[in-house]
């Protein structure tokens, strides 16, 4: 458990390269909307790795900025709760619509969250850290934002997209964002945490 807490990104990035080989070698007999919902799980991968491996400081900037914390080394997020929420949004809120491309309000709600990564990081992150740029920014922008696009302009041609499909969608997705981002670093906040961040993943953003 201690070898996957330290590296759970660094299995994420392994698991986006082989994604990508399998993409590469079936792109002309997948569906586009399985592959671009395998493009979007992708994102999701290289997301967390920026985040929290390279450049990797987002859990500093996270905790001192966001929170004030006088303990940004372990509260309120640490390398067990990053390790756990990052988890559950990878293979479970990304990864299930792969299989089950005509569920639509399945795979447009993660398509939902990367537009939300790109207010998250673009904006409010950087508002508040006085920065133009902060680990996920680029993935948010460069890979989310296309991605999602293409998704949506995809579903559209095939009409997929229902007003049903939009609502299921958007509440699934502001159930996803409330639970796993806003209450989960609550419930899983812990100011005696045994799992500290490293200096590198604290970046700038330390006790000082």
């Amino acid at each position: 458990m201690n070898m996957l807490r330290k590296h759970w990104q660094d299995l994420g990035l392994i698991i986006a390269f082989l994604v990508c080989i399998y993409l590469i070698l079936d792109w002309g007999t997948l569906p586009r909307i399985n592959s671009i919902l395998w493009l979007s799980f992708i994102a999701i991968l290289l997301h967390q790795f920026e985040e929290y491996r390279w450049p990797g400081y987002f859990a500093g900037l996270f905790n001192k900025v966001l929170f004030q914390s006088k303990t940004p080394e372990r509260y309120p997020l640490n390398q067990q709760s990053a390790m756990i929420i990052n988890l559950i949004i990878a293979y479970v809120f990304y990864l299930p619509p792969v299989f089950f491309p005509s569920v639509v309000w399945l795979g447009l709600a993660p398509i939902l969250m990367g537009f939300f990564q790109i207010i998250w990081h673009g904006i409010f992150a950087n508002i508040k850290a006085k920065s133009i740029y902060n680990p996920g920014l680029f993935s948010a922008i460069f890979l989310h934002l296309p991605i999602g696009i293409w998704y949506i302009k995809s579903a559209y041609e095939q009409n997929m997209l229902t007003p049903v499909n939009w609502m299921w969608s958007t509440i699934y997705f502001v159930v996803a964002v409330y639970v796993l981002i806003v209450k989960g670093n609550m419930w899983l906040r812990n100011k005696n945490s045994i799992y500290p961040f490293s200096k590198k993943q604290l970046g700038s953003y330390t006790k000082k």
